[in-house]
């Protein structure tokens, strides 16, 4: 899975409008330039969990989020994306297999 040609046209279409900046519920910037480097690797606010652990879509607050399975590891808040909650199960299993794949950049 591509993060540039598959994950980053997903997170733009379903994501973005209510992420932009950061300054938003849950801090979390995802237009473009920013997305990468605040989803990888990096500690999620709203629970123990990393927003994305490569190689691990049950370790992402991403995933779990996206998947409604967020407050069992002490997450909290509504599924996302809010009011358009679920993705289609290709959107999902398309953020699944780029987290199991290592969540590359590329």
């Amino acid at each position: 899975v591509s993060f540039t040609a598959e994950i980053v046209p997903l997170l733009n279409a379903r994501c973005v409008s209510c992420h932009l900046t950061g300054d938003e519920l849950g801090g979390l910037a995802l237009h473009p330039k920013a997305v990468y480097g605040n989803l990888v690797g990096v500690p999620s606010r709203q629970s123990p969990l990393k927003r994305v652990e490569p190689g691990q879509p049950e370790a992402s607050y991403l995933y779990l989020k996206l998947t409604d399975a967020h407050r069992e590891p002490g997450g909290e808040g509504e599924p996302m994306p809010l009011g358009a909650w679920p993705l289609d199960e290709d959107q999902l299993e398309l953020v699944r297999r780029w987290i199991a794949d290592g969540a590359k950049p590329e």
